[in-house]
């Protein structure tokens, strides 16, 4: 009885293959059964193209290794395209010394006519899928000139026909806002509140954190769509697909970006400390960073200068009481309660937005008809960009405010020591990205530099100032 190893793929299809996996799993049982063979294991590769290359990770590889191996002496396949799509792979499957069987006809490696068929075979699949590959490139070009979208998976955000979802829109400018903010959440935290949240990425898994990177470097959020191969932006057409933040949010979020992928091997995408860009040095006004002094103590320094370096656990200590001081004082009504006045029409300044950038595009072409006032035109232009950021400004989502999320629930009269107790557990209970926030928001905090003949920690050159009243 021959052993074989049976292998079976799908490649990412939004529209369906013809040979889907069971079905491969199907018509391979069948062909073995007749032949009297012994499947001894089976090798599945789904949303895996075969015209790229399979990874140490893969089935594929998994399979080259037990064919080394001698566990079995022959691979089994629907047809040769879902095996083979190179000569490479041919040549690296030759040289385990298997033969290879397909659905529609044994191909035998070790005889000069059977790799001529493998070969013309390969050859054939490769074509195909050049040939798939290109007119795929035209559809894209297609679209991106027609200002379509493409149309294999449809961004988190928005129906298949291009409609705004409330409730994801929503969750995509939350996340923009927490990227951006100050201080900012970071990527990590951000998918741990979508997944919380019950937020699904296009494909219905969970987001992780290159997902979250995709959608805030996604140009189709500010209405764009991306040729990536050159950079090139083209503005969406029609009604669908309406952007969901505005196109200065989006290039702020991949600025910022480009600048953590920058810096990621130096120090990370977050500050891992309370007042790590936070606090301000009391001489020049810089941020400050943390680092450790000659004996290893943690401390908080001066960002740009030696103006200071403090013991980072004795000014934590006093910022954490300030803090759980000042929200055991506060009443959450006072903080979520709406002001009437500063509602906004969300789809109103989207509309005025939309058409003053029309109105951009139309004046343009004037500057250079040398007939025209060019005064006038440039002047037109410059109300019409300040307007425009002006609405974006409007548009920006302030998130509920972090104190109030954190006195939510909590009944205890303000100022007294079960409120203290009960705000102290829930403070206990953040991540540091969520401690940073409340920090930012309630206080401001100032350490200046030491006087001249003090060598201990004095905590009246810590400053901490109430943001809110």
């Amino acid at each position: 009885m021959k052993t074989v190893a049976a292998y079976v793929r799908i490649s990412m299809d939004a529209t369906g293959e013809r040979w889907g996996v069971e079905t491969q799993r199907r018509k391979i049982a069948e062909l073995s059964s007749a032949r009297d063979w012994k499947i001894v294991e089976w090798y599945e590769d789904n949303d895996v193209s075969a015209s790229k290359p399979r990874g140490p990770k893969s089935d594929w590889a998994r399979m080259l290794h037990d064919a080394e191996s001698g566990r079995f002496e022959l691979v089994v396949a629907v047809d040769i395209d879902r095996l083979l799509r190179s000569t490479r792979d041919m040549n690296t499957l030759m040289d385990t010394g298997v033969n290879v069987a397909t659905v529609d006809g044994e191909i035998d490696l070790s005889t000069a006519d059977g790799e001529m068929r493998a070969g013309f075979l390969t050859i054939m699949a490769r074509f195909e899928t050049r040939r798939k590959s290109e007119r795929q490139l035209r559809s894209n070009a297609r679209r991106r000139a027609e200002g379509i979208p493409g149309s294999a998976w449809t961004a988190f955000g928005w129906t298949k026909d291009g409609e705004i979802i409330p409730e994801q829109a929503a969750a995509v400018r939350g996340a923009f806002d927490a990227f951006l903010g100050m201080p900012s959440l970071s990527i990590r935290r951000i998918r741990e509140d979508l997944n919380a949240a019950g937020h699904r990425t296009a494909r219905g898994s969970e987001f992780s954190i290159d997902a979250v990177r995709y959608l805030l470097a996604n140009p189709l959020y500010a209405g764009f769509i991306k040729k990536y191969s050159t950079g090139e932006l083209f503005p969406v057409q029609g009604e669908a697909f309406p952007p969901i933040v505005s196109e200065a949010m989006w290039r702020s979020a991949v600025a910022k970006l480009e600048d953590n992928e920058r810096r990621a091997a130096r120090q990370g995408n977050a500050p891992k400390y309370l007042l790590s860009s936070v606090g301000l040095c009391g001489k020049c006004g810089a941020t400050l960073v943390s680092g450790n002094n000659s004996r290893g103590v943690g401390t908080y320094k001066c960002g740009e200068h030696f103006h200071l370096s403090r013991q980072r656990d004795a000014v934590d200590a006093m910022v954490v009481e300030a803090v759980l001081t000042r929200l055991s004082a506060m009443d959450v009504h006072d903080l979520i309660a709406p002001q009437e006045d500063e509602a906004i029409d969300r789809e109103a300044l989207l509309s005025e937005r939309k058409a003053l950038v029309e109105r951009i595009e139309e004046l343009t072409p004037l500057l250079a008809d040398v007939r025209q006032p060019v005064k006038n035109i440039t002047e037109g232009l410059g109300l019409a960009q300040a307007r425009i950021t002006e609405i974006d400004t409007e548009l920006l989502d302030s998130t509920l405010s972090p104190s109030a999320d954190l006195l939510v629930g909590i009944d205890d009269p303000v100022g007294t020591a079960e409120r203290l107790q009960t705000v102290t557990r829930k403070w206990e209970a953040l991540d540091m990205d969520r401690r940073r926030l409340l920090v930012d928001e309630l206080v401001s905090v100032t350490i200046e530099p030491i006087r001249p003949g003090h060598v201990k920690f004095d905590p009246d050159l810590i400053r901490i100032e109430t943001r809110r009243n």
